[in-house]
């Protein structure tokens, strides 16, 4: 298992680290033995959980109306914004849990809300 984890924080330096979204700063990225994963912690927990939600609502054709998915979307994205920004304020100083805890949040916040837009345009068009 140790050797797993090793290839992909190892990996993830290689293609994640240059990526332009994400500021990847190792004291906001998760370790492992030395090691920082390619993303920071909150962009990991979002990425994860967008594309798990994605997966989720694929794979079991769940039935996302427009009008709750905008709105538990919308609500999902406050804690992280409220996080980020705060800590861009220099009010606080976030931990890793939390940035993790938030982007979790912020990524099926952030794929409900498109969905909810998309499904709404679809029904206008």
């Amino acid at each position: 298992m140790a050797e797993v984890l090793d290839s992909v924080f190892r990996l993830s330096n290689k293609f994640l680290r240059p990526y332009p979204l994400c500021h990847s700063r190792p004291d906001r990225s998760l370790s492992y033995r030395g090691r920082y994963f390619g993303l920071c912690a909150r962009c990991t927990g979002m990425y994860t959980s967008g594309i798990l939600t994605v997966l989720v609502t694929l794979v079991w054709s769940l039935p996302l109306n427009p009008e709750p998915s905008l709105i538990l979307g919308g609500i999902l994205l406050i804690p992280g914004g409220i996080d980020g920004f705060t800590q861009l304020l220099g009010k606080r100083e976030s931990t890793n849990r939390l940035r993790i805890i938030t982007g979790l949040l912020l990524g099926v916040g952030i794929v409900l809300c498109i969905m909810g837009i998309v499904r709404s345009l679809s029904h206008v068009i």
